[in-house]
């Protein structure tokens, strides 16, 4: 089967479109499998490779060695999957979303993972690296997100600028990503 899959993509990539009818028909599964091993979702996982087989199509000029194709095709769902997380990410750390005592529930709501031992995972690396924060970025994330204040609240309020307050979010913001980004990536990998 190896061999008829790489000659369908030489096919392909020789122009002849209906070619692709057979790598689409050998790879959907293959790539919806991978996507579900992580998304634990039939439609995201559905939605996933779909994506990745249309972006495929769309870039076919970029492709040049059929014996390479299929890295090139799981290499474009992991970077979906990492796109797909980050997304997540930015949705867990946007502005008015983390209020005081539910961070379980709006990890578990806005992730929509049906994953909960993933779900745990996530929220405890979260703690985890809101404590590893230095204590004074720690206290104005907390006073942004958990009281609500604003930045010229808080200013006041600790006796520094409205600037040093955004920095210190910005900060915050970065460490709480990039922390996040590790340990998903970590298990995409």
């Amino acid at each position: 089967m190896e061999k008829d899959i790489q000659y369908q993509v030489k096919l392909w990539l020789q122009n002849d479109e209906d070619a692709f009818k057979g790598i689409f028909t050998y790879y959907y599964p293959l790539l919806y499998r991978y996507a579900f091993r992580y998304l634990k979702s039939p439609v995201l996982s559905e939605d996933l490779a779909m994506e990745v087989l249309t972006k495929i199509w769309e870039k076919k000029a970029v492709i040049s060695d059929h014996t390479t194709f299929e890295n090139y095709l799981f290499t474009a769902a992991r970077n979906r999957l990492i796109n797909h997380w980050q997304r997540r990410i930015e949705g867990l750390l946007s502005l008015d979303m983390i209020g005081e005592g539910d961070e379980s529930a709006i990890i578990k709501d806005q992730m929509q993972l049906q994953d909960t031992i993933l779900s745990k995972e996530l929220e405890s690396v979260y703690r985890k690296s809101l404590s590893e924060l230095p204590p004074r970025r720690r206290l104005i994330f907390q006073l942004h997100r958990n009281e609500q204040l604003s930045y010229k609240e808080i200013a006041g309020q600790l006796n520094i600028s409205p600037r040093t307050v955004e920095n210190q979010m910005a900060a915050a913001l970065k460490q709480l990503r990039v922390a996040l980004l590790q340990y998903l990536t970590s298990i995409i990998l």
